[in-house]
């Protein structure tokens, strides 16, 4: 299928509150919302396919409120103020500190309060509630306006645009960026070899430039070579290049003017060649490419309430919440499930719960109202946003991928995978490989272990993880320097490896530099850090491949593994223990400060045991009575128990009942009780407890209430929460990105995790 140059990425997102703010004089910085005004029902037929759009009803607690579409990439603004993009990030123009694609959403680093989002070709601004600009990317042509643009320049986190702290809307083309202030003038930078900054003393602007001659700007809007802003009274000025007659007729003129025979304008919109117009009846003007240098009624718009243009095509949201578009359709960015362009407007298939639209270069995307994202037209670098890179084309919408159905979590020290219908997403600390993608940077976002479609149980340890694939087999990934992988060296992997000589595991653990599992025949293997005996009884070395451990097991049911110690709960519910236990980490009663990791041996006077959680150096149970009950190291109080000194004989958590899942990090713990209230005690640097302080906490204290939960998961300094309907948040350190979403170093609420809502 043809394919049009990709010149422009245009479109800012709004959010609703923004949408019935007022600019400077009274003027609206965006068109007005549909809340009391509905528009007409659509009637023209549409010439695709009759199907819905898909039922993305994100229901999670960080909905998408708008969206903004770029080049080859998206971004959506959540109702908490975050951002979240996807597609094209060569440039870092998805924000989350890397240089790669991303066909699924990632969150944008240390960025909030946003109201709206503007995108060019290859970077994304953000204006925040304070006035101040941010933006990432490309910075080649200065278009990020923080005065450091230079050729091959690019920011892959948010800088401040400089001098600029009362902008009341924004704008981007291709490579520049314009706003308005709240003076009611408007600045711009960025690439101006076409006169479109307005000021013609330079061809490049690298911090923000006045654009002369327009006063009472309540709008801005940005073209590949030119720019326009909605003035009082409705007009239109604008100024660049105007040889496709964007600028309106007048002539050769590149300064800023009028367009002549242009006024009561509610909003605009600039394509790469063209520039629409919204009338206060809800019709739509448009002049330019495709049009000529006089204004052109556009058919089929009425009741429009708001404008997006792409690169060559533009697209009318009425105030029913569907949508209709024209133009340039051989990338199905019209969404109508045809490839053919279209001079009048055409019904967007199915789209009907619209509360933002926004068209990039080939592609274009809507927010519902439910708070779900849907995408439609050209799928380069992922534009669409539903997990598949490529150049595909979907001429009717497809939903953002929002992952839910997660079966199971594990957190290793600064990172979690989820498990979801038998592929593994990642999302944290990634310096080691440990998120399995191919590179080594840190993701503030879920997104997928290469290879890997047919897992059906995970585990983590300190910079590591494995998967348990249906066949038995066991493919690990990350840190490898003790042979915790178990391929047979000690060479770091950034993606899956598969262990060697294992074909037939029923179960599968890791600690923090190794790994175990239990083979059909009963037998129990492991591999990776042994210098403590955790690896192979009576043996003091590492193994990188697995390794026999001789002992009584039975079926083992799950692995609980520390630092220096491995633990395995049978199906007669008695748990087996060996390893170091300088701490009584074992829970065998051999006193503290001896080292075995001689023999496997069960844990004593515990009741039947129902889960096993491993700290570093602790081990926690929960029994059939729904009580909890920890051994080992209590330097921080992770015993829950009040002691001071370690345990060598299982203490009971104080008032710890009802427990229905439970989880050791490095030196804490957690257990979710039945109603949702989830209970913590140990150390709390980061947040990790969840009770919104920061203190060292030797009982239980109530962290926060889900409902729903199932199973919990620790790392050193974060905990994570998976809820019955597949959904997982997190709290406490966010210096990797190991909750999965939100913004700042930390948090001590839950944030739902980025792809998994």
């Amino acid at each position: 299928m043809r394919r049009s140059p990709r010149a422009l990425g245009l479109a800012a997102g709004l959010l609703a509150l923004a949408a019935c703010a007022t600019g400077p004089r009274g003027y609206p910085t965006a068109p007005p919302t549909s809340s009391n005004k509905p528009g007409p029902t659509n009637t023209s037929p549409g010439t695709g396919p009759s199907q819905p759009v898909p039922n993305n009803t994100h229901t999670g607690p960080d909905p998408a409120v708008a969206v903004a579409a770029g080049g080859l990439h998206t971004c959506a603004v959540l109702r908490s103020g975050a951002v979240d993009c996807w597609g094209r990030g060569g440039s870092g123009e998805l924000g989350d500190g890397n240089l790669r694609d991303s066909p699924r959403p990632v969150r944008v680093v240390g960025l909030g309060d946003v109201i709206q989002l503007a995108l060019g070709d290859q970077h994304s601004c953000a204006l925040v509630r304070s006035g101040q600009v941010q933006c990432w990317g490309s910075n080649a042509a200065g278009q990020l306006g923080d005065g450091a643009g230079r050729p091959g320049a690019q920011s892959a986190r948010p800088t401040t645009v400089r001098g600029l702290g009362d902008a009341a809307a924004i704008a981007a083309g291709p490579s520049h960026t314009c706003a308005v202030r709240k003076t009611g003038q408007v600045v711009c930078w960025g690439d101006n070899r076409h006169a479109q900054i307005g000021d013609l003393s330079r061809q490049v602007w690298a911090s923000p430039a006045l654009v002369p001659g327009v006063t009472g700007a309540g709008e801005v809007v940005a073209g590949a070579r030119h720019s326009c802003a909605r003035v009082q009274g409705g007009k239109v000025m604008c100024w660049g290049t105007g040889s496709h007659g964007q600028l309106g007729d007048r002539g050769s003129a590149r300064a800023p003017g009028p367009v002549p025979g242009v006024d009561g304008v509610q909003a605009l919109a600039a394509g790469q060649g063209h520039t629409c117009a919204l009338k206060a009846g809800g019709g739509a003007l448009c002049w330019g490419a495709g049009f000529g240098k006089l204004p052109v009624d556009i058919a089929g718009v009425a009741g429009a309430v708001a404008l997006t243009a792409g690169e060559a095509h533009t697209c009318a949201r009425t105030g029913d919440g569907a949508a209709r578009c024209w133009g340039d359709n051989a990338n199905g960015q019209l969404g109508d499930g045809t490839a053919e362009d279209r001079k009048a407007a055409t019904a967007v298939v199915g789209l009907g719960q619209a509360v933002s639209v926004a068209a990039g270069a080939d592609h274009t995307c809507a927010a519902l109202r439910a708070g779900g994202v849907v995408c439609w037209g050209s799928n380069g670098a992922g534009a669409l946003g539903n997990g598949v890179a490529g150049e595909e084309t979907e001429g009717v919408a497809v939903s953002v991928r929002n992952l839910t159905g997660v079966s199971e979590i594990a957190s290793g020290d600064d990172f979690t995978c989820a498990l979801s219908g038998g592929s593994v997403q990642c999302w944290g600390a990634g310096n080691m490989g440990q998120l399995g993608d191919g590179s080594q940077g840190d993701r503030g976002g879920a997104d997928d272990v290469s290879g890997i479609e047919d897992a059906v149980q995970i585990a983590a340890g300190r910079n590591h993880a494995c998967a348990r694939r249906k066949s038995g087999s066991v493919a690990c990934w990350g840190q490898n320097g003790r042979g915790q992988l178990g391929d047979g060296s000690k060479q770091t992997r950034t993606r899956p490896v598969a262990v060697a000589g294992l074909s037939d595991a029923v179960e599968i653990g890791a600690g923090r530099d190794h790994t175990c599992a239990q083979r059909k025949s009963g037998q129990v293997v492991c591999w990776g850090r042994g210098a403590e005996g955790q690896v192979a009884v009576g043996k003091i070395e590492d193994a990188d491949r697995p390794t026999i451990v001789n002992g009584p097991f039975g079926q083992v049911t799950q692995f609980a593994m520390g630092e220096v110690h491995s633990c395995a709960l049978q199906a007669n519910r008695i748990p087996l223990c060996w390893g170091q236990n300088r701490w009584g980490q074992l829970g065998n009663l051999v006193g503290v400060g001896t080292q075995t990791g001689q023999a496997v041996v069960p844990v004593m006077k515990l009741l039947p045991a129902e889960e096993l959680a491993a700290g570093a150096l602790h081990t926690c149970a929960r029994t059939s009575n729904s009580e909890v009950y920890c051994w080992g190291n209590t330097d921080d109080g992770q015993l829950g128990a009040g002691l001071t000194i370690a345990s060598v004989a299982r203490v009971r958590v104080k008032d710890m009942r009802g427990a229905m899942a439970i989880a050791g990090g490095e030196a804490h713990a957690c257990a979710a009780v039945a109603g949702g209230q989830i209970y913590c005690w140990g150390r709390d640097n980061a947040g990790q407890l969840g009770d919104r302080g920061t203190q060292l906490q030797r009982f239980p204290v109530a962290g926060p209430r889900i409902d729903g939960v199932i199973r919990l998961s620790a790392g050193s300094e974060h905990t994570c929460a998976l809820r019955q309907n597949g959904r997982v948040l997190c709290w406490g350190s966010n210096q990797r990105g190991q909750l999965g979403g939100g913004t700042g170093s930390q948090s001590t609420t839950p944030t739902p995790v980025v792809d998994i809502p």
